[in-house]
C-alpha cells in the first residue's frame, strides 16, 4: 500500500501516455524515500477504520484528482481509459484513496487538537475583545482595508464594471452589440444588473458634480466597504452571541484580513462583492430560521426582512432568483407550521422579481437579459465538436454554423478555448424560440454522433471548480490594478490612480502575485481548494451528526452549482460567495453543543 501510494505521486504517467520514458532518476528517488514515509504514516494511523462519510468523500475526491489531473495533462479522458492505461488508472485510485485518507485522518486530529488542547491565554486584547467584539472587529477591519484604500484609491476597476460606467452614462458597449435592444437611444441593458450598474454610474456622477470622476469612484468604494466590514464584523459578534469560541471568531477576524478575496474585493468594484456580502446575511438568516421558527409561526417583520434580503440577492446576481427559490422549498420542509407563510414569501418575491425584470425594465426600454447566458455549456460543446470534427458538417449545416456564430468556420476553430466560453458564446445569436429550437436538434445531432466531444468539453471547461491543484484561469485577485483601462478611458472619462502611492500600490500586488505561486499558501487562491472544504464540512457535520447544518450548506451548494453553468473554468470571483461564507459555516460547525 505504501509503494502504491508513492508510486501514484511520482510515476509520470502522462509521458507513459505519450509513448515516453517515464522514469527518471529523481522520480525514483521520490519513489523509493516515499515509500518509506507512507509506511511510517500508515503503520502510526487506524486507516483501516474509515467512517460512514468518508467512504463517500474519499472515492469522490480521488474521482476529482484523477480527472483533473486528465485534463491538465492531455484534455481528455483518455489518459484514463485508453488501453492499458486503465490498469493504471485503477492503481492510481487506490492510491490517491488511501493517500486522502491519511489527509482526512490528520483534518480530524488538527480539528480535535484545536478544539480540545489549543486554548487562548487571557490578555487585555481578549478582554476587550470578549467585551466589545463587534468594536475590535471593526477596528482591526478598517485598519487593515485602510492601506488597501489608500494604495489603490479610488478603486481596483476591471473591464465589466468599466462597462457598467459606460452604460450608465448612455455609451454603447459591446453588450448592446450581444442583445436585441428595445431602444436604440438607450444603451443601458440587463447583463449586468441593473441596479450595480446604476450605483456605479451615479456615484461617478456625484463625484463629478463635487470633485472628479476618481472621487465618485471612491465613493462607490467607501460604501461598499463599509458595508463589508460592518457585516463582517457583525457576524463575528453574532457567532460570538451563539457561544462560539473566541478561537474560532479570532481565527475568523484573521482570515477577514489575510485573504486577498476580502482585502482586494472591499475596493472591488465588481457585482460580487455586494452579492457576496448578502450571502453572508443569509447564512445568519438561516441559522435564526433553524434556531427560532421550526415549531413557531414567523412573525410578520421577520417575513418582510426575508423578502428585502432575498430581493436584493435577485437584484444583484441575475441567477440569483435560482437561489431564492430552490432554497425556500427545504425551509418548507423544515418547519412545516411555517409552510403557508413560506410559500407565500416565495409567490411574492417570483411576482416582484418578474414585474422588474419583465415589466419596469422594458417599459424604461432597458434591454434584458439573453438566453446566451445560461448556455455556456452547449455553446462550448458545439465550438469543440466544430474544431475536431468540422469535416464532417454538411455544407446546409457549415452555413447554419457561421450564420449561427457569426463568423466562419475557420474563425470558430481559432476562438475556441477549451476553458473559456466567451470568445464563441458572445457572437452566437437566434432572434426567437423558434432558432433556438433549430439549434438544439443541430446540437443534439452532433451530440449523437460524438458524445465522448461534448463530455470532454463540459470537463475541461469546469474541472478547476473541483480539482484542488488547477490555478485560476483569468484574472486572478490583484489582476485589474489599474484603471488606465480603454475600456472605459475613452476620452469621456478620468479615471486614474495616484502617483504618490504607487511604490506601495506595486509593493501589494507583487506581494500578493507572489503567494499565488507560492506553493502551499498559493492555495487559498485555488477554487477547487474550496470545494472540497465546503465537502468536507459537509462530512464533518455528518460525522456529527448535525444534520441541521446541511441547511446552511444548500445556498453554498447552489452557488456552485452556477459556477459549472459559468463562461470561465476555475474562476476566483465566481467562487467568491462561497469562499466569504465558508468561515461562518465553519464557526457553527464546530461549535460546541451544536443542537
Amino acid at each position: 500500500l505504501s509503494f502504491i501510494s508513492a508510486f501514484t505521486l511520482f510515476f509520470n504517467f502522462k509521458k507513459l501516455y505519450l509513448g515516453k520514458n517515464p522514469f527518471s532518476i529523481l522520480n525514483i528517488v521520490l519513489l523509493v524515500l516515499f515509500t518509506f514515509i507512507f509506511y511510517i504514516f500508515y503503520a502510526k494511523n487506524d486507516y483501516k477504520n474509515i467512517s460512514k462519510e468518508d467512504k463517500i468523500l474519499l472515492p469522490m475526491f480521488s474521482i476529482f484528482v484523477l480527472v483533473g489531473q486528465s485534463y491538465r495533462d492531455v484534455g481528455s479522458l483518455s489518459i484514463l481509459f485508453r488501453k492499458y492505461m486503465f490498469f493504471f488508472t485503477i492503481i492510481r485510485f487506490i492510491g490517491f484513496y488511501n493517500i486522502l485518507n491519511l489527509f482526512m485522518i490528520y483534518i480530524k486530529k488538527t480539528i480535535s487538537i484545536f478544539e480540545n488542547k489549543f486554548n487562548l491565554k487571557d490578555n487585555k486584547f481578549i478582554k476587550l475583545f470578549n467585551k466589545h467584539p463587534f468594536l475590535v472587529s471593526l477596528f482591526v477591519l478598517i485598519f487593515c482595508y485602510s492601506i488597501y484604500y489608500i494604495a489603490y484609491y479610488p478603486a481596483v476597476l476591471s473591464p465589466d464594471p468599466s462597462n457598467q460606467i459606460k452604460q450608465a452614462f448612455n455609451v454603447r458597449t459591446k453588450y448592446v452589440d450581444y442583445s436585441i435592444q428595445i431602444d436604440p437611444k438607450v444603451n443601458l441593458t440587463n447583463h449586468h444588473p441593473v441596479l450595480h450598474t446604476l450605483m456605479l454610474g451615479y456615484s461617478v456622477k456625484l463625484g463629478r458634480l463635487l470633485v472628479n470622476d476618481n472621487f465618485g469612484l471612491f465613493i462607490y468604494t467607501f460604501f461598499q466597504g463599509l458595508f463589508l466590514v460592518l457585516t463582517l464584523s457583525y457576524s463575528i459578534s453574532y457567532l460570538k452571541k451563539k457561544g462560539v469560541s473566541n478561537k474560532y471568531l479570532l481565527l475568523m477576524l484573521l482570515l477577514y484580513v489575510i485573504m486577498p478575496c476580502f482585502s482586494f474585493y472591499a475596493i472591488n468594484t465588481n457585482k460580487d462583492v455586494y452579492y457576496s456580502i448578502l450571502m453572508i446575511w443569509l447564512t445568519i438568516f438561516l441559522i435564526e430560521f433553524i434556531e427560532n421558527f421550526k415549531n413557531k409561526k414567523i412573525e410578520f417583520k421577520w417575513l418582510i426582512l426575508s423578502f428585502v434580503l432575498m430581493m436584493f440577492i435577485c437584484l444583484f446576481r441575475n441567477n440569483g432568483i435560482f437561489l431564492v427559490l430552490l432554497l425556500l422549498p427545504f425551509m418548507c420542509n423544515y418547519s412545516k407550521i411555517n409552510k403557508k407563510r413560506i410559500i407565500c414569501l416565495v409567490f411574492t418575491i417570483f411576482i416582484s422579481y418578474i414585474s422588474y425584470s419583465k415589466i419596469l425594465l422594458p417599459a424604461l426600454h432597458i434591454t434584458g437579459t439573453t438566453v446566451r447566458e445560461v448556455l455556456s455549456i452547449p455553446f462550448q460543446q458545439t465550438a469543440r465538436y466544430i474544431k475536431y470534427y468540422d469535416k464532417r458538417l454538411s455544407k446546409k449545416e457549415r452555413n447554419y454554423v457561421e450564420n449561427l456564430y457569426r463568423m466562419s468556420i475557420k474563425e470558430i476553430k481559432k476562438k475556441y478555448q477549451p476553458e473559456l466560453s466567451d470568445p464563441v458564446k458572445f457572437p452566437w445569436k437566434v432572434n426567437d424560440k423558434k432558432e433556438l429550437i433549430e439549434y438544439f436538434k443541430f446540437w443534439f445531432k452532433c451530440f449523437k454522433k460524438h458524445p465522448k466531444v461534448y463530455v470532454d468539453s463540459f470537463l475541461e471547461n469546469y474541472y478547476g471548480y473541483f480539482y484542488p491543484l488547477k490555478k485560476d484561469y483569468k484574472d486572478g485577485v490583484a489582476w485589474f490594478i489599474v484603471v488606465y483601462n480603454k475600456r472605459v478611458n475613452t476620452g469621456y472619462f478620468d479615471l486614474h490612480y495616484l502617483k504618490t502611492f504607487k511604490t506601495e500600490r506595486n509593493f501589494i500586488t507583487n506581494f500578493t502575485n507572489k503567494l499565488k505561486v507560492t506553493k502551499g499558501i498559493g492555495l487559498i487562491y485555488n477554487t477547487g481548494v474550496y470545494t472540497w472544504v465546503l465537502l468536507i464540512l459537509i462530512g464533518y457535520t455528518l460525522y456529527k451528526k448535525r444534520y441541521t447544518n446541511l441547511i446552511f450548506s444548500i445556498p453554498i451548494l447552489l452557488t456552485l452549482a452556477f459556477c459549472f453553468l459559468s463562461p470561465v473554468n476555475a474562476y476566483l470571483r465566481y467562487m467568491n460567495p462561497i469562499i466569504v461564507t465558508i468561515p461562518v459555516y465553519l464557526a457553527i460547525c464546530l461549535k460546541k453543543n451544536n443542537k
